[in-house]
């Protein structure tokens, strides 16, 4: 029984390792592009001879530097540029998270509004719309002083690069 459990084994290690062989081969270029070195479509999917994407714009200035070099750790998503660097990506973060934030304060204002108005005399709904109305508001100066406030400690007092 040992016996057959090693030579499965080895017959497997041995099937594996072939394999990996096979698939780290270097397949030789046929391709005009892969000839040349030059490729026929850029990262953005424009394609020499074709149509470019309507986003191409915002996609070519977030992977491409002005002379064309591509630049690290930048990465263009349906969200828009994303990028590695701390920076960066705390920027992108904070301004979709303040984006989100305003935008649900927004919607309790138009939401207290509508309350206030179909309240029809009822000083219950009335009190519920009013209020609603007046969180809305403080939830936006809130939203609009705490962006102040990142900035100015992130920038004035703690130095950091990303927050600038």
């Amino acid at each position: 029984m040992p016996r057959l459990a090693v030579s499965l084994l080895s017959l497997v290690v041995s099937f594996l390792l072939s394999t990996n062989i096979a698939i780290a081969a270097t397949p030789t270029p046929t391709t005009p592009a892969a000839v040349t070195g030059s490729p026929t479509c850029d990262l953005c999917g424009f394609c020499a001879g074709g149509n470019k994407p309507g986003n191409w714009d915002q996609c070519n200035t977030c992977l491409y530097d002005p002379n064309g070099a591509i630049i690290e750790g930048n990465y263009w998503t349906v969200a828009g540029c994303w990028s590695t660097k701390p920076e960066l990506f705390v920027k992108s973060i904070l301004s979709i998270v303040f984006g989100i934030s305003g935008g649900l304060a927004f919607l309790a204002f138009i939401g207290g509004s509508i309350m206030v108005l179909t309240s029809s005399g009822d000083p219950e709904k009335l009190n519920n719309g009013k209020s609603i109305v007046v969180s809305s508001i403080f939830g936006l100066l809130l939203i609009v002083f705490s962006v102040f406030l990142l900035r100015f400690v992130g920038v004035e007092i703690l130095r950091l690069p990303w927050f600038g």
